[in-house]
């Protein structure tokens, strides 16, 4: 009798441990989620308030990747990059909107709308929407972005 009790108490006690153990990973993917949420508009919203110490921030000395349709090659974005858009003078005004976000461990894919435009200086800003895709990935407790891509939403008019 003491033996049933026993292995039906360690059954129930791995039962417990094992649903336990599943929602911390479940909780650590969601505050992973959220984490790489508030990263990716708070990359946009430091890209147009030009702070280049918060976008770097979300760099590796490499940068990213982003894809646009106005090029046919894949363009390399660093910090250096940032510092001369913010030294040109351009308008910018990027805000990202609708963000959907997978996590999973160290790597994260987010979705959504970039609103908004990089104007170069003396012209008139014209709002355009893109959908992005961001890959981001976790290094040293940080989350990086590496690659962007952007298809301009066009209208049925």
């Amino acid at each position: 009798m003491t033996t049933i009790i026993t292995r039906s108490f360690l059954s129930i006690l791995g039962t417990v441990l094992l649903i336990f153990s599943m929602s911390i990973v479940k909780a650590e993917n969601a505050s992973g989620a959220d984490a790489v949420k508030a990263a990716s508009v708070d990359f946009f919203n430091s890209v147009s308030q030009r702070n280049l110490a918060a976008v770097a921030s979300y760099l590796d000395t490499e940068g990213f990747t982003e894809f646009v349709a106005e090029s046919d090659k894949l363009l390399r974005l660093d910090a250096n990059t940032f510092a001369g858009l913010f030294k040109s003078g351009a308008q910018i005004d990027l805000r990202l909107v609708g963000v959907q976000v997978k996590a999973t461990g160290d790597a994260a894919i987010v979705t959504g709308t970039r609103v908004g435009a990089i104007t170069p200086q003396g012209a008139i800003a014209v709002e355009d929407k893109s959908l992005i895709t961001m890959a981001w990935f976790k290094k040293d407790n940080a989350w990086l972005l590496k690659h962007i891509h952007l298809s301009p939403v066009t209208s049925n008019k």
